[in-house]
């Protein structure tokens, strides 16, 4: 049954623990094949799908900014992209299933799910939380701090294994020195860079903010563009390494990326306000930021105890925060503030978040 079935001239059944793939001739192009993969799971990995497979919104996200995907139409609603991937059309849906038509033969099908699947592992869902693989690669999934993530630990369901090597476990904190010897380095190492140059431009933002400078609108979206371009690259670090243990160092790149959206999005909010900041509010402003720089370079540095510090740090934040927050009317603002020091806390403890080696 693993190598599969031939069924006469019809088509061929591949049944693996990642799910099904039935490959059949194309009916509009004569030598070429169909293939209708199900996505369901992977060696290492059981998905039970109570939250389905793919999320919607990361699932689109993920297929509007990767470089394999061409010409790519996609609708969270609806929860389908379609894309063309050289001269091949794909369709694939949140709950799990790819069509892939035009493609050369068998190989060619195969390996094209393989991209597919490997591209949008980011948009797994967790069992345990239900949010996608890429939030829990951002620390922000507290079912996954302290036990490794199913869709991290599994790998994406990938049509070309039938089995991998028993997985062990070792921390983010690793992946600084674990990356150095890898051929798809490059694609991390610039993607630092670029994460570099965005929280710097967070920073600066917003300490311009609490000088009472003037808020430079175009900051966020050059923010915005180095994220993408960030995701750009760990999805290639994803595709490309070979080894999908390996290839998990992309989805943190990709969560850490996530993180600074979302403190970008919070310095977003605060700075829609057309009032001037009250002193309570610039208080709990400059600690937020204090927060989200800190955890940031407790994060590049490596450094645990000024990571637990942040985290510590952050549950007196939140106290004060919360008092503000029953007491004061700028309810918004508010929300942007603890937008910018929640996603430092997620920061904080994203060294000790397990990943599988």
């Amino acid at each position: 049954m693993r190598e599969g079935i031939e069924i006469r001239a019809k088509g061929t059944i591949i049944i693996e623990d990642t799910g099904i793939t039935y490959i059949h001739p194309c009916i509009s192009e004569t030598g070429k094949v169909t293939a209708e993969a199900r996505l369901k799971t992977s060696p290492e990995g059981t998905s039970d799908l109570k939250y389905g497979f793919y999320d919607p919104i990361q699932l689109c996200t993920i297929m509007n900014i990767t470089d394999f995907f061409k010409d790519t139409r996609c609708s969270p609603n609806l929860g389908v992209g379609r894309a063309t991937i050289d001269d091949k059309t794909a369709l694939i849906y949140k709950d799990g299933r790819i069509n892939v038509r035009k493609a050369k033969d068998k190989e060619d099908a195969i390996q094209t799910i393989r991209l597919i699947s490997r591209s949008l592992w980011g948009a797994i869902i967790c069992s345990y939380c239900g949010n996608a693989s890429i939030d829990c690669a951002s620390g922000g999934c507290e079912e996954c701090i302290t036990r490794i993530c199913p869709v991290i630990s599994g790998g994406p369901p990938d049509p070309t294994v039938t089995s991998r090597s028993m997985v062990q476990q070792t921390s983010v904190s690793t992946i600084f020195g674990k990356v150095k010897i890898l051929e798809t380095k490059e694609y991390f190492e610039e993607g630092i860079r670029q994460l570099d140059d965005a929280f710097d431009i967070f920073e600066k933002t917003s300490l311009n903010i609490l000088k009472k400078q003037p808020f430079n609108s175009s900051a966020l979206k050059t923010i915005k563009d180095k994220i993408a371009e960030i995701n750009k690259l760990a999805i290639k670090f994803i595709v490309e390494t070979p080894d999908v243990y390996d290839a998990a160092i992309g989805l943190i790149l990709s969560g850490v990326a996530m993180d600074i959206t979302r403190m970008a999005d919070g310095l977003k909010i605060v700075t829609s306000s057309k009032k001037a900041l009250s002193p309570n509010l610039k208080e709990l402003f400059s600690e937020a930021v204090t927060l989200a720089t800190e955890a940031y370079h407790a994060f590049k540095a490596v450094n645990f105890e000024k990571a637990e510090h942040v985290a510590e740090r952050y549950v007196k934040f939140r106290k004060q925060w919360m008092e503000a927050f029953r007491e004061m009317s700028e309810k918004d603002v508010l929300i942007g503030i603890e937008k910018i020091a929640i996603n430092g806390f997620y920061l904080s403890r994203l060294l000790i978040k397990p990943l599988p080696t």
